[in-house]
């Protein structure tokens, strides 16, 4: 697991101290004692906090499930589901925060063990999409969640899109009292301001992502990855379409995974035991991809380890008969991702020899 480091704060300090590093991390990690008692974040703050000078930092945490260095990325992706957090928290085996991890962070991991689903962003993504104006002010804002029943809207400048707004980030922005000073693009001069008067365009960051319709889902994560977002605009052409996050990615791959096929792994000596999850989640990853379009069942692996090659056997069955190949190669890995990427070609030859 990737761990980010962020602020530590002792619950008894005031909330003014936490409030400028949510301008760069997601959450802040509040202690008791020393040991983990909960975070902050841009949701924890409310509106009924009226001075943060005078406010402290327990009166406003939030406690999203907390992570162990090695919990495995399922569960991770369940936790984050759970309440829509944006990070979790780390700690050791002694209850002492080590730093947080985030949903760009999740998305890695997947990709490196092949979890990402197969499929373009349009399958995925939330629509339709509902817009909202540059110019229009905090209350239009609002009234247009309320009015749609909306959870996020794309902000648009002479039509094209240039931000996403979400209810949450409306009712954390206005709650907090010291906005202009807890955020760098932000600045107000006076001591009172009226936020609903104030246009959506002055509380939106300027960097967006937009992708279009027809990408792959895993092209789309890269981009994420790479820009560092839980979440894209889905275009086409220049017109807004869609909203793909994490989150969506997130569920996809939990259901993958409740509804995954069993694969019975034989032929592992003592020294390979440990290939077991390897095997199951490449192998598994192509099988759940394909499974439903072939009712496969009845997956064996059988491994066989030589003096100098390892061999690899994978059998199913389909409702166009009985499959099976092989691979050979120097270590049980390499066989393993030279059948699984086989696998993959095999499957989606004969899925596009159906369409045609």
């Amino acid at each position: 697991m990737e761990i980010k480091e962020t602020t530590v704060l002792d619950r008894e300090e005031p909330l003014s101290k936490a409030l400028p590093h949510l301008d760069t991390a997601p959450a802040v990690l509040v202690t008791k004692d020393g040991k983990y008692y909960g975070i902050i974040d841009h949701r924890s703050i409310s509106a009924n906090v009226r001075s943060p000078r005078d406010t402290k930092c327990e009166t406003v945490i939030v406690r999203p499930p907390v992570m162990l260095e090695d919990t495995e990325i399922i569960e991770r992706v369940s936790a984050f589901l759970l309440g829509h957090f944006k990070a979790l928290p780390v700690i050791n085996e002694s209850e002492v925060p080590i730093g947080i991890t985030t949903r760009v962070e999740a998305l890695k991991e997947m990709q490196l063990k092949n979890l990402i689903p197969g499929g373009k962003v349009s399958e995925l993504m939330s629509a339709p999409v509902y817009t909202v104006s540059e110019d229009d002010t905090i209350a239009q804002t609002k009234r247009g969640f309320r009015d749609k029943n909306a959870r996020r809207m794309v902000v648009i400048s002479k039509g094209h899109p240039i931000g996403v707004v979400s209810d949450y980030d409306l009712s954390s922005w206005t709650g907090s009292q010291n906005f202009g000073k807890g955020r760098k693009d932000v600045r107000i001069s006076a001591e009172k301001f009226d936020v609903d008067g104030m246009t959506i365009k002055s509380f939106l960051r300027p960097d967006i992502t937009t992708i279009e319709e027809n990408t792959s889902i895993e092209s789309a994560v890269k981009r994420m990855i790479e820009k560092q977002v839980s979440s894209v605009i889905v275009v086409a052409g220049s017109k807004p379409v869609g909203i793909l996050s994490a989150l969506d990615i997130f569920k996809k791959v939990q259901n993958m995974n409740q509804e995954k096929t069993t694969i019975n792994v034989s032929g592992l000596n003592e020294d390979n035991k440990f290939q077991f999850e390897n095997i199951t989640e490449k192998i598994g990853h192509v099988v759940d991809k394909f499974g439903e379009s072939f009712n496969i069942r009845n997956v064996g692996v059988h491994t066989k380890e030589g003096k100098s090659t390892t061999t690899v056997n994978l059998y199913f069955d389909t409702d166009d008969g009985h499959v099976s190949l092989r691979s050979e190669r120097s270590t049980l890995k390499e066989a393993v991702d030279e059948l699984a990427g086989e696998l993959d070609s095999v499957l989606r030859r004969r899925k596009d020899r159906r369409s045609n």
